[in-house]
């Protein structure tokens, strides 16, 4: 028979709708009714509940080979275990745990509620929901209504919900009954801590938790900041490496709240699953360095605790590499235990400079103190060890707040202290030179002595040439500018601009290097045979020098360049693969007339010089010669 245009179409989607209709009649049937009450507590949910903080007798099993699916579970025909929510804690294993949530609306409407899982270090979160009738008595066969696919191990936006913790919309018609299945999946230590949020309260606590986050975060940054400002006002390493542990630890908890994936990476699953080893071994690499310049500990004085420092350190850059590649479940149980001997070693440092008498150290193991606390229970709540994952997260915060406000508290009071004994050894050194003066200023002196002799080098750097160490423009500028003039000397002086002849035919044939050879022979020659301690010498281009010669008439002048041109002409420059060339120069003399500016002197100089290149090069040109 004939199919009409078109037809072909409308066939298809007949077709394609029996076949789903068949499929979706028997999936059901292999699950034949949802598990039974006796086995797992329907919860009743009425419009007088805001919260269930914790889902009471969850239904749960393990899946050590990963062959289960929903059907399995819905079936009621595998053995399940009974514990409330907040005790569903698991150390690290290669399981799957499935969990089974009845829900039933007690309400003659609708209402809407919000399932949410509250431990956001999950690789995979799986979640089927089900629809198992209204009434009392649950349909024969659950009907699949949704599925999602949320965790670290995929993009952010799969999730139903934005938000760092995996929310799951739950909407229920009048006296409807829906059933959550579950299936989580995780490299790490795995917590399934569930509870029930209607609406509003699931608005509400978003709202608080981001009000409560964004005050933690706010402090954190102002505390960077700070320390921040510390260290370009006053160039102290401690600050430095301060506030680079206040942005890494902030990272750390950002990426153990699932905050950072949602807000700094969320198109990155990879980085989700590795920012929280990668941003623990770099805030204790901080912490290592700010304790190393806060407690002064130097090879010099206390040679044991610098390589210890430095033998945590390097460790610590090795498992920052190892993070990248690592498995999760392995390299966070390393890190951990990195982590918990660089902690300890550090409080025991800090105890040692205390008993030593070091004032700023007390602050310093206070901070530790009051971090342990938080630490310990939220280091045992992220491995499963104990519950209550997100009552462990506050604490954390408290206790790394603290330790970076004592911390930096400590900073300031080292300063303060700092400050103390300047203006006590200022006061002593302007009564008297008594020996404890001079052993309590030697610190601050030998640093003025250091900064003194940077501004020395630093200034000398900008003044010379850093080939041949003759001055530079600049410095040449500056020695004009202290020449006394034509006037005030007893003979006029002199100035010379010597070129180099055919230098680009010495690069093209030899190299650079050559050419810097050469250029460095010149400036030798031209010390040797010119230079008195009031002459100036410069270099002033790529092969131009110039020679001031004060209280030097214009033939002494002439005499002297004449045997610096001859003395290049009769010697080679030898190079250091053993071959040599020969050079000559061409120059330019000018005396120094009365009323004249060193730019007017400069300019007939390079006017002789020209006329010297001009007239066949290897010459000397002076004023008043043609």
């Amino acid at each position: 028979m004939a199919v009409p245009a078109g037809g072909y179409a409308r066939w298809r989607a007949r077709i394609m709708a029996m076949l789903w209709l068949a499929l979706c009649l028997a999936g059901p049937a292999r699950a034949v009714a949802a598990v039974p009450e006796t086995v797992c507590p329907v919860l009743d949910l009425t419009a007088a509940q805001a919260d269930i903080a914790s889902l009471p007798q969850v239904c749960f099993l393990q899946d050590e080979t990963h062959a289960l699916g929903p059907d399995d579970i819905l079936g009621g025909q595998l053995p399940m275990a009974r514990r409330d929510a907040d005790q569903l804690v698991f150390q690290h294993n290669r399981s799957a745990y499935w969990v089974y949530v009845p829900l039933r609306n007690q309400e003659p409407v609708g209402q809407s509620w919000y399932l949410q899982l509250d431990y956001p270090l999950l690789d995979e979160v799986d979640v089927w929901v089900y629809d198992l009738g209204t009434g009392p008595v649950p349909r024969v066969s659950p009907r699949l209504l949704t599925t999602e696919r949320m965790g670290d191990a995929r993009r952010f936006d799969a999730r139903p919900v934005r938000h760092r913790l995996f929310l799951l919309p739950l909407e229920f018609g009048p006296s409807q009954s829906l059933a959550v299945v579950l299936r989580v999946r995780s490299g790490g230590a795995i917590n399934v801590p569930l509870s029930l949020h209607s609406s509003a309260s699931a608005i509400g606590g978003a709202q608080d938790h981001g009000l409560s986050q964004g005050m933690f975060l706010g402090a954190l940054v102002m505390l960077a900041l700070f320390n921040a400002a510390l260290y370009l006002r006053l160039r102290i390493r401690q600050s430095l490496y301060n506030t680079a542990y206040i942005v890494c630890a902030g990272l750390f908890l950002t990426s153990m709240s699932g905050l950072s994936f949602q807000y700094l990476w969320p198109d990155w699953p990879w980085l989700a699953n590795r920012s929280v080893p990668l941003t623990e071994t770099l805030a204790l690499l901080s912490l290592l360095w700010f304790t190393r310049h806060f407690l002064g500990i130097s090879p010099e004085r206390w040679p044991r605790q610098a390589v210890l420092i430095r033998m945590l350190a390097r460790i610590g850059a090795a498992l920052f590499v190892a993070s990248l590649f690592v498995p999760y479940a392995l390299i966070i149980k390393i890190d951990t235990i990195y982590a918990l001997v660089c902690m300890v070693a550090m409080f025991g440092l800090g105890l040692r400079h205390l008993r030593q008498g070091e004032r700023a150290a007390r602050w310093y193991v206070f901070s530790w103190v009051v971090f342990f606390a938080g630490y310990l229970a939220y280091g045992l709540a992220a491995f499963g060890y104990i519950p209550g994952f997100m009552a462990q997260e506050r604490w954390m915060q408290v206790g790394l707040g603290s330790q970076i406000f004592l911390l930096t508290y400590a900073e300031v009071m080292q300063l303060h202290d700092l400050m103390h004994r300047a203006l006590e050894i200022e006061a002593g050194a302007r009564s008297s030179l008594q020996r404890e003066v001079q052993s309590r200023t030697a610190d601050l002196r030998a640093t003025m002595g250091a900064l003194e002799q940077a501004n020395r080098q630093l200034r000398e750097l900008t003044l010379h040439d850093p080939l041949t160490g003759l001055l530079n423009r600049r410095g040449l500028d500056e020695a004009l500018a202290r020449l006394p003039g034509p006037e005030d000397a007893s003979a006029p002086g002199t100035l010379i601009i010597f070129d180099l002849d055919h230098f680009k035919k010495v690069n093209d044939a030899h190299g650079h290097d050559a050419g810097d050879a050469a250029l460095k022979w010149i400036a030798e020659v031209l010390v040797n045979l010119l230079r008195r301690r009031s002459d100036v010498l410069a270099r002033f281009g790529g092969e131009e020098f110039v020679a001031v010669l004060p209280a030097t008439s214009l033939g002494d002048a002439v005499v002297l360049a004449s045997g610096v041109l001859d003395h290049v002409r009769r010697h080679r420059v030898e190079l250091d693969n053993g071959r040599s060339i020969p050079l000559t120069l061409s120059a330019g003399a000018a005396q120094w007339r009365e009323g004249e500016t060193p730019q007017d002197l400069f300019r007939r100089a390079d006017e002789n010089l020209y006329r010297a290149k001009a007239g066949g090069r290897d010459r000397l040109v002076a004023d008043g010669t043609f």
